[in-house]
């Protein structure tokens, strides 16, 4: 029973409990276009593939599901969700199972606009968030934000292409430079995130871990505190269930006061999981159960608390 991972970039800890979790139930075949992507090579089989934006890409990626006798396929990155959830039927026709969440769901997570409005039409807390200067300008008489501002791109992730700005001069001239973007505020307040596995057959949610963003590093949680604050588990679950995800899942809020706030959602593994899965929330486990076929019985925020989780470089050589 082999699974492919795509895209995998730097997730060599993710490819590790992979490995370790599939045993002799099969092989993780990995693939990027980099061919020295680190976790390539903590997969039992890797391959190079052309770019996700290469009209061949999806071909390359059946020919190798066809080579590998490929089970279920899942990506770990944002923008390859939406074109495997748009093929999801070329997969399927081979008897290859998508972990993927609907199209509808993966397009609205990965639009910040579209993002808030989910959000504040389902009642759940979410940051201000504007596309247009008046808006911005109206909420600034209003009370409702004051700068600083952080203009960034709607579609964007990893926390790129983010610009802090002062006053309207400076948000007017970023906003005309840059195209598809949102405009929030700058929040000073802590920051949380939650890692959530729901039941590819069941379709209920599982699994549920919650921890303290600590350091962030080019976008990723470097260093987190494992937390169990019900308001939080609350708010996750609250979301998840009007969301409808399905597989694993990744939020991110942030403590506003006295009220959490979502700020981001991402239909994948994130980059903190690898605390999660130390803490026995073993998402990858969840995900082998329903590739075999078994439904997951729920353990929603089964862990304990205080653990520290903190990342570290290694070093591999290729000869």
């Amino acid at each position: 029973m082999n699974v492919l991972v795509t895209s995998v970039g730097r997730r060599v800890k993710l490819l590790h409990y992979f490995v370790r979790e599939w045993g002799d139930t099969g092989k993780i075949i990995a693939v990027d276009c980099d061919p020295t992507a680190p976790a390539l090579y903590a997969a039992h089989c890797h391959e190079q593939v052309p770019r996700i934006d290469d009209p061949g890409y999806l071909d390359a990626l059946l020919q190798i599901c066809q080579q590998y006798e490929i089970k279920a396929i899942l990506s770990l990155i944002d923008p390859e969700l939406t074109l495997l959830a748009a093929h999801a039927d070329r997969f399927y026709m081979q008897g290859i199972e998508v972990i993927v969440s609907s199209r509808d769901v993966i397009e609205m997570c990965l639009d910040k606009m579209a993002t808030h409005d989910f959000l504040s039409a389902h009642q759940i807390p979410a940051i201000p968030t504007f596309t247009k200067m008046d808006e911005v300008q109206a909420a600034l008489l209003a009370g409702q934000i004051t700068y600083p501002l952080i203009v960034k791109p709607r579609y964007g992730s990893a926390s790129l292409g983010i610009t802090r700005v002062e006053n309207d001069q400076e948000c007017s001239v970023v906003m005309e430079k840059t195209d598809d973007v949102v405009i929030q505020p700058f929040l000073q307040a802590e920051e949380y995130g939650v890692d959530g596995y729901v039941d590819l057959i069941s379709g209920e949610l599982v699994t549920l871990f919650t921890r303290k963003k600590l350091r962030m590093r080019a976008g990723e949680t470097d260093r987190s505190l494992a937390v169990k604050d019900p308001r939080l588990l609350s708010l996750a679950k609250e979301l998840i269930h009007v969301l409808e995800p399905r597989g694993p899942i990744d939020i991110d809020c942030f403590l506003v006061g006295d009220q959490y706030v979502v700020s981001e959602i991402n239909p994948r593994f994130g980059g903190g999981y690898p605390h999660a899965h130390e803490s026995g929330v073993n998402i990858v486990r969840a995900l082998l159960q329903n590739i075999k076929g078994l439904v997951n019985q729920p353990k929603v925020g089964e862990y304990k608390e205080g653990s520290i989780m903190m990342k570290y470089d290694e070093v591999m050589l290729l000869e």
